[in-house]
């Protein structure tokens, strides 16, 4: 059950996505360097965030792929299809579970580190695109993350006063990633264009 602080919270997110105006969008241009105490309190809390879900992405995945038409297509999935019976989608969660932790635990959330690794992983998925794929699940994606943050947070983060700079923390770095990711793609998709090779949105 949700928190009801952070109900709000992600009531707010959704929100954000479906494009309320003035509202600070996920993956926006509107992004400046996380804060050295987010920074920690993330990577503080990474081992036992794991610790008392460890199927945090995976469940996330899920979640995503259930929202997504064109992950699903990506994937060749029907839309009706579960996504968690669909062994090629499932077998990608761990690897997207290890890409976070190399930016949290062996990065260390430094600034340009983490640029540079989401810049060249958003670069990669303009390859996906003939198969459907639409930057827009990685909103989708990172709303459902922050979701099982805030259900696995509420069910042991027991300092209710500083579950909320918690939780913020979360969003600031799942929004940098996003952000990141988003201007690598953006940017080899018009190199390509440029070159003659054709993609589509």
């Amino acid at each position: 059950m949700l928190c009801t602080w952070t109900t709000r919270k992600v009531m707010s997110l959704f929100s954000t996505i479906r494009g309320r105006k003035g509202a600070p969008v996920i993956g926006s241009t509107a992004v400046g360097p996380i804060a050295s105490r987010s920074k920690n309190l993330v990577i503080q809390e990474w081992p036992r965030m794991l610790e008392n879900q460890p199927n945090l992405f995976s469940i996330a995945w899920t979640a995503s792929a259930s929202r997504s038409n064109s992950i699903k297509k990506t994937f060749g999935m029907g839309q009706n299809e579960n996504p968690s019976e669909n062994e090629s989608f499932m077998k990608i969660w761990p690897a997207v579970q290890d890409f976070f932790h190399k930016l949290i635990i062996e990065m260390q959330l430094d600034d340009d580190l983490v640029r540079n690794a989401c810049e060249d992983m958003g670069a990669r998925h303009v390859d996906y695109i003939a198969r459907g794929f639409n930057s827009n699940f990685w909103d989708i994606f990172l709303v459902c993350m922050a979701e099982v943050v805030d259900e696995t947070l509420c069910t042991y983060f027991t300092d209710e006063a500083k579950r909320p700079e918690m939780i913020l923390a979360w969003q600031r770095v799942f929004n940098t990633v996003v952000h990141h990711m988003r201007t690598g793609y953006i940017e080899t998709r018009k190199k390509r264009l440029k070159n003659g090779t054709k993609t589509e949105c």
